[in-house]
């Protein structure tokens, strides 16, 4: 499937470009979106962390790395921003911490001990809607223009409708639009996109999470 303005690599299974009406094509969009952020993976920020754990809502850990107990989040600077319980969370969206971390006391902080989620990361699951590994690099070997930048190949996905994809102010490969596994644009004016070389995720050789 390639909307408008994008157009399969040469040697793509893709046969051919989705050519819609301005109108139908709007709609599609709006279900494609839909659709993707409806089939986000049951264990990411539930049990594990992805993207700094910004998103983590689970209810895994109530206490610090170290063990010590958590306070509720309504004492701590943090009130307003975070959810009003005693568990781990990362909740500041402008300055976000290495990982979820929790308050042990009004004025001090400690990481907690909750695993990374690597399926998504390290491999793509699915069609890779949700992957958000750092691979910036095509299987052909061309590297990846930045999400937020216009040249060598305008486009459409820097838009804020696209950020729950994973899109920004970088060149790492991602799956916007419902294509077969993520890819990118090129930053060859000759090529405009391909794929990117990332493994699919199995359980016999990606564990769901590391510490």
């Amino acid at each position: 499937m390639c909307p408008a303005g994008h157009y399969a690599p040469a040697g793509s299974a893709v046969p051919t470009p989705w050519v819609v009406s301005e109108a139908d094509g709007a709609k599609n969009v709006d279900e494609l979106i839909y659709t993707m952020q409806s089939l986000k993976p049951i264990l990411n920020n539930v049990f594990c962390y992805v993207d700094q754990g910004w998103k983590f809502h689970g209810r895994v850990r109530d206490v610090s790395k170290s063990g010590k107990p958590c306070i509720n989040w309504r004492r701590t600077p943090m009130a307003g921003r975070a959810a009003p319980n005693h568990f781990c969370q990362n909740p500041d969206g402008v300055n976000l911490r290495d990982k979820p971390f929790c308050y042990i006391s009004e004025t001090e902080s400690e990481e907690c001990d909750i695993p990374e989620c690597i399926w998504d990361k390290d491999c793509y699951t699915g069609i890779g809607v949700h992957y958000r590994g750092d691979t910036r690099q095509t299987s052909g070997g061309r590297n990846c223009q930045n999400w937020n930048s216009d040249f060598p190949h305008p486009h459409g996905y820097h838009s804020p409708k696209y950020n729950w994809a994973g899109v920004g102010d970088h060149n790492k490969c991602r799956n916007p639009d419902g294509e077969g596994k993520p890819w990118c644009y090129t930053t060859n004016l000759f090529h405009r996109w391909d794929y990117c070389e990332i493994p699919r995720c199995n359980r016999d050789k990606f564990e769901f999470y590391r510490f």
